[in-house]
């Protein structure tokens, strides 16, 4: 026979207190347990008093795209895409005038044909052209007559040179000075000849005009090299060095590459622009490229020196200071001022703050930033 035990009211009051506190502990176990775990994924940032240390979570390092990047001290290509124009060649463009005044006679070449040095382009008939061979041959029989000894060899050396310079800056060559001594025949027109190898591209006349000294026949131009003159900005002048290689696109051949060399970088700053002329050379021999077409000079500049680099992405801008982020380890990061020298679309060269060899975020800054002024702005509260 099972015997019932009856509690009284005392003992089920005591046992009730039992079981409560045994809950409660197993609760604030379970809880103290969970928050340690929480701490450990989640810490507590904590940022040293003076210094600008970011500590960041295991969870925020999760869901940020996030890279950092070795201070190094190295050489660094800075591909430049400068405007331009193609241009004549100055030096091998000319204009062939009149050195006497008179009457054309004969035109043997238009503009924009091509002509070889020497070639004969214009006749033109010139009475001060007639006197002046008569001169010659009149100077050169007395010369030839005079000797050595004589008082007056001298002289008449003089005046045969002279004459026979004259002949020679109007155009006429040596064989034809030669035939007009032995001959004593003037030739009854002044031939014009082409200076060198070129196309007649401006200018032009016609049989029968009367002309004076200097008269503009034709420009010639050598169009076989021609120039590429290209605008640089000022703060790209330091990338850019006489001698520097490249290559020309033109519109007109989009898919063709002109090789070009920079020869001079000019002196003088445009004050609408803000950009330097610089001039390139390049060969045109298959006459592809035209005077004044469009064009754009592409050169892979070189930003060297032993100065350190960073990308231009890690630097940030905040009241007029330049300022990276510095990795100090895994999850701690610190804000640190720099000075910065020149700077490209790519790399930005330190001047000081930074050493070589330390760790720079490249990727998640303005994230990092965000939360430096969160913050800031707690600690100002």
């Amino acid at each position: 026979m099972k015997t019932r035990t009856i509690l009284s009211g005392e003992s089920i009051m005591k046992l009730s207190v039992a079981v409560f506190i045994v809950f409660s502990l197993a609760v604030t176990g379970c809880g103290k347990k969970e928050k340690e775990q929480k701490q450990a994924e989640y810490p507590e940032r904590k940022h040293s008093e003076g210094e600008p240390l970011l500590v960041l979570t295991k969870h925020q390092l999760e869901h940020i795209e996030f890279a950092v990047e070795p201070v190094e001290e190295k050489t660094v290509t800075v591909p430049l895409a400068l405007p331009g124009r193609v241009a004549l060649n100055d030096s091998a463009t000319a204009h062939i005038t009149a050195r006497v005044a008179g009457r054309i006679e004969n035109v043997h070449k238009v503009i924009n044909d091509r002509v070889t040095k020497g070639e004969v382009i214009v006749e033109l008939y010139s009475q001060e052209f007639l006197t002046m061979q008569s001169e010659f041959v009149q100077s050169e029989e007395r010369f030839k007559r005079i000797t050595a000894d004589q008082t007056d060899y001298s002289t008449a050396r003089a005046i045969y040179e002279s004459a026979k310079r004259k002949l020679q800056i109007v155009g006429l060559t040596e064989k034809e000075i030669s035939d007009l001594a032995d001959t004593h025949i003037p030739l009854s027109f002044l031939p014009v000849r082409a200076p060198f190898d070129g196309t007649l591209i401006e200018g032009g006349v016609k049989q029968g005009e009367f002309v004076q000294i200097g008269t503009d026949f034709f420009t010639i131009a050598n169009l076989s090299k021609l120039w590429v003159i290209a605008d640089v900005f000022e703060h790209d002048l330091p990338l850019i060095r006489e001698g520097i290689q490249g290559n020309v696109v033109v519109a007109s051949y989009p898919n063709e590459n002109f090789p070009v060399r920079l020869v001079t970088i000019y002196d003088m700053v445009d004050p609408k622009s803000r950009t330097i002329k610089t001039r390139f050379e390049v060969d045109n021999k298959r006459g592809k490229l035209k005077p004044e077409m469009f064009a754009t000079v592409h050169v892979n500049a070189v930003f060297g020196g032993r100065s350190l680099k960073v990308p231009s992405s890690a630097v940030l801008s905040s009241n007029k200071e330049k300022y990276v982020f510095v990795a100090v380890n895994d999850t701690t990061f610190e804000q640190r001022p720099v000075t910065i020298g020149f700077e490209t679309q790519a790399y930005t060269e330190i001047l000081g703050g930074l050493k070589a060899g330390e760790l720079v975020v490249t990727k998640g800054t303005f994230y990092l930033k965000s939360e430096r002024a969160k913050e800031t702005f707690v600690e100002e509260d």
